[in-house]
């Protein structure tokens, strides 16, 4: 009976001490790279892109970007950078993907949008860079931060056409967004290699590294709840899309292993609004714009350029 007992408090201890690391290791902010330091870039995972975010870095210093400040819902203070255009058609507010920022994951296409005279707005999400926050919440308070800005651009900088951009969370993030209420200038949204929501993600990354989600992810969940204020299950893109009233397109590449395209097909398949999905032969997460550069800008270019009237 004793020796059961000590087994009993042993797992539950164990169990309720995985869920806890599972919870922290995903969601609770880290330090994080000097993007803009090339000597830091170098020795880390993004060091194929160093150069890349080297020339993107120098970009925006040659065109005077500005720090902008919001606040979120839950009383955050968000920050972004401001990059206008002259005569501007409108603007794309850009969203990063999970530990990440919009220097890397844009770095290719910020001169191509600012090149076709729209004003960009390079967010921090919460829990990164400038952006204050302890916890990523996988896009589940971030698309209430994409509110926000959209608000403070209008309030702020001019009710021109907005667009929603998005990365990998990002993606998640801006497709989210787009199942909310939305101001009648937002014209789209483009959404690439998003997932669906927290807990599918988070699952597929521990089953990649042969770590069984059931218990340890619904353990993780009560923490969420307890300490970050959201619910692994809480919405998805597939919800959103299901009240969309604006038109998408997705990118994803089709050996995607980190997020699956299976991902972005299935918020397709659940869009009622005009719909288009770009998927990329060979590509791998987040390279979808680098591997199939032609046909990827012609696919933006289109878009953005044909939804600037309601």
């Amino acid at each position: 009976m004793k020796i059961a007992l000590v087994i009993g408090i042993s797992v539950t201890v164990f169990l309720l001490s995985g869920g806890y690391y599972v919870f922290m290791k995903a969601c609770h902010r880290e330090r994080e790279l000097n993007w803009e330091d090339p000597l830091s870039l170098g020795k880390s995972q993004w060091a194929p892109l160093a150069d890349k975010i080297a020339e993107v870095v120098q970009y925006l210093n040659d065109h005077n970007t500005l720090d902008v400040y919001t606040v979120s819902n839950d009383g955050l203070s968000l920050r972004a950078r401001w990059l206008p255009a002259e005569d501007a058609k409108g603007t794309i507010l850009l969203f990063h993907g999970y530990r990440s920022c919009g220097l890397s994951d844009f770095s290719m296409v910020i001169p191509l949008y600012h090149g076709m005279g729209f004003n960009l707005l390079i967010a921090d999400q919460r829990s990164h860079g400038k952006s204050e926050g302890n916890f990523i919440t996988f896009g589940i308070r971030e698309h209430r931060d994409v509110l926000s800005w959209v608000a403070y651009h209008n309030e702020n900088l001019g009710k021109l056409p907005v667009y929603l951009g998005g990365m990998s969370m990002g993606a998640t993030t801006v497709l989210m967004a787009a199942g909310r209420e939305l101001p009648d200038n937002v014209r789209g949204v483009i959404a690439d290699c998003g997932f669906t929501e927290p807990y599918e993600i988070i699952a597929q990354v521990m089953a990649s590294v042969h770590v069984p989600a059931f218990p340890l992810l619904q353990i993780a969940g009560w923490y969420t709840k307890i300490f970050a204020g959201f619910g692994l299950r809480e919405y998805s893109t597939v919800r959103a899309m299901d009240t969309c009233k604006v038109p998408v397109i997705l990118l994803h590449g089709t050996e995607d292993h980190f997020v699956p395209c299976r991902m972005s097909k299935a918020a397709f398949d659940a869009c009622h609004s005009e719909k288009q999905l770009l998927l990329v032969d060979g590509a791998s997460h987040g390279t979808s714009f680098p591997t199939d550069r032609s046909r990827c800008e012609t696919a933006l270019t289109d878009f953005l350029l044909g939804h600037l009237t309601n």
